[in-house]
């Protein structure tokens, strides 16, 4: 029976990643601040087929809360095989009017509660000489975009920790799996913490789907692949970048400055009418 914990489930990436897992031989932890909207998921995972599902509203932009997932999961499920860090949620506005306190609370929700939840289950998982961690990133962990600096940097800490862990733990039957998606249609972009100035990163309705993702986390784990990158833009990006990382920068900082100012005009507009 694979025991299953994922954060960020109530919506997105992590609710359509709950659904893939909904099968007789799992067993979910479910994690994220929406009681009523995590209930909604629960159970619709269990009409799916899932053995069981045990959730938990809890908010991991307090220190800590990432340990004492892992451990209430082990407690309640008696084990843990799966752990999925998928929570998160973005910034996106220029570095000036991103607050330190701003920065701090995405670190801690975007990277510091999956570090937390990781360094607890490692012992574990390499104890029993089996298991997987999958951390989902972004394709903006590779490659940063202007305007979106906190959230660019919590991704590509993801990144990171996924690469070093990856080679700590080869050869204990513990997997590492890092997922680059592309743009996702989530509530993710609508629930995006956005500054006055900067709203270019808004694209309701465009992007992949979650589920998608979603299959690519159920593949990665299943076939131990390191890294995913799910979209083919996000590949050429990451490619271009490799081979001259001076132009892609040079033309990513151009569209996006232009967007904006774009969309200044468009405000100031509105503002006369």
């Amino acid at each position: 029976m694979a025991k299953v914990l994922i954060t960020g489930a109530s919506s997105g990436i992590g609710e359509a990643t709950a659904y893939a897992y909904s099968k007789p031989e799992c067993e979910l932890f479910l994690v994220a601040r929406r009681e009523q909207r995590l209930t909604e998921v629960a159970e619709a995972c269990l009409k799916k087929g899932v053995s069981r599902v045990v959730l938990k509203a809890r908010d991991l932009s307090v220190p800590g809360q990432g340990a004492t997932i892992v451990e209430e999961c082990l407690d309640e499920l008696g084990g843990l095989d799966l752990l999925i860090c998928n929570a998160g949620y973005g910034i996106y506005g220029p570095l000036q009017e991103v607050s330190p306190q701003d920065m701090a609370r995405i670190w801690q929700v975007n990277f510091q509660s999956g570090y937390e939840s990781i360094y607890a289950a490692v012992p574990h998982l390499v104890k029993q000489k089996k298991g997987h961690i999958v951390l989902v990133s972004s394709v903006i962990g590779k490659k940063a975009f202007p305007y979106a600096a906190s959230y660019c940097a919590t991704k590509f800490a993801q990144v990171a920790i996924g690469e070093a862990i990856w080679g700590e733990l080869k050869g204990t039957g513990v997997g590492v799996s890092v997922i680059c998606p592309g743009y996702t249609a989530t509530e993710f972009q609508q629930s995006a913490q956005n500054t006055v100035s900067q709203g270019s990163w808004n694209r309701p309705g465009s992007g992949q789907d979650s589920a998608a993702v979603a299959r690519a986390i159920v593949s990665a784990v299943r076939h131990k692949k390191r890294e995913v990158h799910l979209t083919l833009p996000g590949r050429i990006l990451c490619g271009l970048n490799r081979i001259s990382p001076s132009l892609v920068n040079h033309v990513v900082a151009w569209v996006l400055q232009r967007a904006s100012r774009k969309e200044d005009r468009g405000q100031e507009v509105g503002d006369r009418r």
